[in-house]
């Protein structure tokens, strides 16, 4: 289309909200037909000039070293965000809220840290150091103002697992009584370590597990891939892992909760070995033991599900039910001396102070970099979603980047203290806002008080038996549990959804936790490719009098539109979808190019006529459809029902009444089916392919869901336009983005499928297919529109 042509289409579109007598649900527009060279110059489009490399790093080198005092301090307090806030704090308005938020926490903290540093192998004063250590990292380096740093039953857990396979002793303030059983189940330890005739305590490898987890943490802060990685964990992945994790925490505590020994098993299928073992050892249960954890079960449970309801009607301050239980617990064990009188495992002792600073062993760097690696990438998701989602809540925001480098130095600090990786705890989290935590003092004030507890009342907890601290570990795993109502959910919603879920659970239950997370990640990579590959496709129809096209097969009121197929495709075109993308159009449209093709040049033959040569050779066609045999008369009527819009180049909707139509198409030139010779490809009679439809005229693409098209894509499209050309049909492109346009620009696919040919909207090509069926020769359509186009108006229907 010339420039001189397009700047003499000047009339303007007009659009007219009926709100008086009409009925307001109608929306009428008069605007000219737009092909996307005609909407381009009309509209003044404006190509975006995107610098090219050397441009981009001179830019990044200027803005870089670009030094000033307001630039460096932004760029210090961006990496050290207490500098920013703490000068601002309100005393009067956040500190009532912030004390009260650190002491409800801290007197979380004790025993949840020191249930789960049991649960991590480790002994149970190491979980209050997790909550102390490193937590004093990241009030200076953290973003977050809610998240409760510490132990984390999910990192603590994957913890276990290579605390149990390097380290060559149990913890060593675990006293057990029974020397027997004590011995069975250190002998029954079989580590790395033993065979190399080197010992690491459980103590050393979580803290290099910690120093691991927080290397690769600010590793993938500098890269700047923390969100890279957490993209492919998604919802339904985090949901089944977490559920499996639970499955595994549930099982490590079954020796704690009847007094059994139970040997520790690694590897794949461990869980299997676990409770046959269990099994086989249940007759030598400690009664007293299993007493005490369903004592201290239904008080915890007695708690959760009917006191506490009742008390949040009246105070926002929770009942510290689980340090209760864990006062009354070594009461009773200390009155009753259940250590010695009936064999009851008790914590042991507990060291007063703070421990020394000391450096991880590096030498077994290489041999927990992978679990750390999945502990770091589990332990930073599952943290900045729910900053995330406390963030939003509260009206601020959290850097992402930061978040990393904060919690990898938290992680790499801690380290140097025996302990082990940290994340925050939701059930912790949520309290600290609850009660009215408003900064990261909270946090503080939480350290202070694990600090008082370190210092002076840590040996009060000596005599508390390890089965109130399981009892603890499990009832609070409800929630991971709740989650299989997310399956029941899935399931309804999308079946490959749920086929995740079941899958991520099933692997980490049955083989093992991070063979159950690479299965997750796999299957979410299957699923994204699945629907990737074979997006959803329609044949389109025509609702009358509206711009409003619908599959044929799911609207009853849409009509196909005469001498038309239009076809929609809802995805990216690309080389992995290609023969999908053929083999969709053959069965949708019930157009198969090569029966066609062969068709049209033997009729050609029979007449004595010439055809349009073929520049490139075609590709090999898909298999052909036989549903299509339709009668003469059957098409002549269709044909003749079809409603078809008669304006001249304004977008417009209405019905053409049948003499017009007959000038259109001439139902005499229908009667008389073609009869070829077999196709010598696939050897299918063409009869059987849909050349009962010679009326088909016009092929439209339509592409408004087609986000991306590669190469290959592109090559696809050029060579429907050459078959379709063989076959007599002429190919429009509808709905098509300025990228996707760009593309098959560059790809030369423009050059066969000129841009007139290429639409604004499929109403935008019907409407020009119309007006050249009506006023042109049938092989060409108007480059552009004409002078003086009718401004007629249609009517959306709004229901």
């Amino acid at each position: 289309m010339s420039s001189s042509d397009m700047r003499g289409y000047q009339t303007p579109p007009t659009t007219t909200t009926c709100m008086g007598h009409d009925d307001p649900g109608e929306v009428h527009v008069v605007r000219p037909t737009l092909t996307v060279a005609h909407r381009c110059y009309k509209y003044n489009y404006v190509a975006s000039q995107k610098p090219g490399w050397r441009a981009q790093v001179r830019q990044r080198v200027w803005e870089g070293w670009r030094c000033s005092r307001g630039c460096v301090w932004r760029s210090v307090v961006k990496r050290v965000p207490i500098l920013g806030w703490l000068p601002a704090y309100n005393l009067r308005a956040n500190l009532f809220g912030d004390v009260v938020g650190g002491i409800t926490v801290g007197i979380m903290h004790i025993p949840q840290g020191m249930a789960y540093a049991l649960l991590g192998g480790l002994p149970p004063i190491t979980g209050l150091y997790m909550a102390f250590f490193p937590v004093l990292m990241y009030i200076c380096l953290g973003t977050s103002r809610h998240v409760s740093m510490g132990t984390f039953s999910v990192a603590c857990l994957m913890m276990a697992k290579v605390v149990g396979e390097l380290s060559s002793e149990k913890p060593t303030s675990l006293t057990l009584s029974n020397t027997t059983l004590e011995f069975l189940d250190h002998t029954a330890t079989t580590t790395a370590a033993t065979l190399t005739n080197t010992t690491y305590t459980p103590q050393q490898v979580s803290a290099v597990v910690a120093f691991a987890v927080g290397m690769w943490e600010v590793l993938l802060a500098v890269v700047q891939l923390g969100e890279v990685f957490s993209m492919f964990l998604s919802d339904m992945l985090i949901s089944g892992f977490t559920t499996g994790v639970a499955v595994h925490v549930v099982t490590s505590q079954v020796k704690y909760l009847f007094g059994i020994s139970v040997p520790r098993f690694n590897g794949p299928f461990r869980l299997i070995y676990t409770y046959k073992e269990v099994v086989t050892r249940l007759t030598s249960a400690n009664p007293m033991v299993m007493g005490l954890s369903a004592l201290f079960m239904v008080i915890l449970i007695f708690n959760n599900e009917i006191l506490k309801p009742r008390v949040k009607k009246y105070t926002r301050l929770p009942i510290p039910i689980e340090l209760l239980v864990v006062v009354t617990g070594t009461a009773v064990s200390y009155l009753a001396n259940l250590s010695n009188t009936y064999h009851v495992q008790v914590v042991g002792e507990i060291p007063t102070g703070l421990p020394s600073p000391s450096e991880p062993p590096l030498e077994l760097l290489s041999r927990v970099a992978m679990d750390a690696f999945i502990i770091g990438v589990i332990s930073y998701t599952t943290t900045f979603s729910m900053a995330k989602i406390f963030a939003k809540r509260q009206g601020y925001t959290v850097d992402a980047k930061q978040e990393l480098y904060s919690q990898g130095a938290s992680n790499l600090f801690g380290s140097f203290f025996s302990c082990g990786p940290m994340a925050a705890a939701m059930s912790r989290s949520l309290i600290q806002e609850a009660v009215g935590g408003v900064t990261l003092i909270t946090s503080f004030i939480s350290c202070l008080f694990i600090l008082i507890v370190l210092l002076f009342i840590g040996p009060v907890f000596e005599t508390l038996p390890n089965c109130v601290l399981s009892t603890i570990i499990v009832v609070s795993l409800k929630g991971l549990f709740l989650q299989f109502h997310d399956l029941a959910a899935l399931w309804a919603t999308s079946k490959l959804d749920a086929l995740i879920w079941v899958v991520t659970f099933s692997v980490s239950v049955i083989v093992d936790i991070d063979y159950g997370l690479m299965a997750g990640v796999g299957m979410s990579l299957l699923v994204l490719l699945a629907r990737n590959q074979c997006p959803p496709t329609a044949r389109l129809g025509h609702v009358p009098y509206t711009d409003v096209y619908l599959d044929l097969t799911k609207y009853q009121l849409a009509e196909e539109v005469a001498g038309v197929r239009i076809f929609q495709f809802g995805g990216a075109l690309h080389f992995a979808n290609i023969k999908y993308f053929r083999s969709k159009l053959v069965s949708v449209t019930g157009l198969d190019l090569a029966a066609l093709i062969t068709a049209r040049l033997d009729h050609l033959q029979n007449h004595n006529e010439s055809p349009e040569p073929t520049i490139y050779p075609r590709l090999p066609s898909v298999a052909s459809i036989s549903e299509c045999q339709v009668s003469n008369s059957k098409t002549q009527e269709t044909i003749l029902d079809d409603e078809i819009s008669p304006i001249q180049g304004s977008v417009s909707n209405g019905s053409l009444d049948k003499e017009k139509l007959k000038q259109v198409v001439d139902p005499g030139t229908l009667t008389t089916p073609l009869t070829p010779t077999s196709h010598p490809d696939t050897g299918i009679h063409p009869s059987a392919a849909c050349l009962a439809l010679p009326e088909v005229q016009w092929m439209v693409l339509e592409m408004s869901g087609v986000t991306f098209v590669d190469t290959m894509g592109a090559r696809v499209l050029t060579q429907l336009h050459k078959d379709l050309r063989d076959a007599g049909i002429k190919l429009c492109l509808a709905g098509a983005t300025d990228g996707v346009e760009r593309t098959l620009s560059r790809c030369g696919t423009l050059d066969a499928i000129t841009r007139d040919l290429m639409f604004h909207s499929t109403h935008d090509a019907l409407t020009a297919i119309t007006h050249s069926q009506l006023n042109l020769p049938s092989h060409s359509l108007q480059p552009h529109p004409p002078p003086s186009p009718l401004p007629l108006s249609h009517t959306v229907h709004n229901d």
